[in-house]
């Protein structure tokens, strides 16, 4: 391989820029003739696989949140509270001081806060939490949408690819034997040069249309 579309090829793939790189022809790698999946098996694959689609669930899911914390503005708010101490004293007698004595003191406060009344504001934080809810889930649509799209183009290219390749099979068996054919006619004289040579180059375009069709599969 050429030095320019080798250094191309390596910086297309992230790979380090070494002169030593080994590029495999795959010229006896058996060519794929089915999918081993079904159709809504590869969508299904696709959708777990893209890091989009994960994101996008994940906002959703804070969208959800959000909602859920809007409502719950509009419910009552219960606390309970309690306080601990421990008090000590110096009780007192005509007599003179009786010693220090202590005792344990405590409270409970249990109490309902629930707003009433807001101008609107918390009507307001629930609507911009569901539109954000119904925007991200508009976009999840749209990348689902697209991503089984993306196999179906796949997968139609892919069946194309194998009869594309089957044909160029085809073509290079009958330019093999159109070439052969002519070659041997022209050694008995029945054919001239000129019909050798445009066999030959007949030939040359099946192979070039075979190798292209090889490329165009295992892509």
């Amino acid at each position: 391989m050429k030095r320019s579309p080798r250094v191309k090829l390596t910086e297309a793939i992230g790979a380090d820029l070494s002169p030593d790189i080994t590029i495999d022809g795959q010229k006896d790698t058996p060519l794929p003739q089915t999918l081993t999946l079904s159709i809504d098996s590869l969508i299904d694959r696709a959708m777990a696989n893209r890091p989009d689609l994960q994101a996008q669930a994940a906002e959703i899911r804070a969208a959800d949140n959000a909602i859920r914390q809007a409502k719950a503005a509009y419910r009552p708010q219960i606390a309970l509270k309690g306080s601990g101490a421990q008090t000590i004293v110096w009780p007192t007698a005509d007599f003179g001081e009786l010693g220090p004595a202590s005792e344990p003191t405590w409270s409970v406060t249990l109490g309902i806060e629930w707003q009433l009344w807001d101008g609107g504001a918390r009507k307001n934080q629930l609507a911009i939490a569901q539109s954000k809810r119904r925007e991200a889930q508009d976009e999840m649509t749209e990348l689902r949408d697209q991503a089984t799209r993306e196999v179906w183009t796949a997968y139609i290219a892919f069946r194309t690819a194998v009869r594309k390749e089957q044909a160029a099979e085809a073509l290079l068996d009958s330019a093999s034997t159109s070439y052969s054919a002519s070659l041997e006619a022209y050694q008995y004289g029945v054919k001239n040069l000129v019909d050798v040579l445009t066999a030959e180059k007949q030939l040359a375009q099946a192979r070039l249309s075979g190798v292209s069709a090889r490329s165009q599969l295992f892509l």
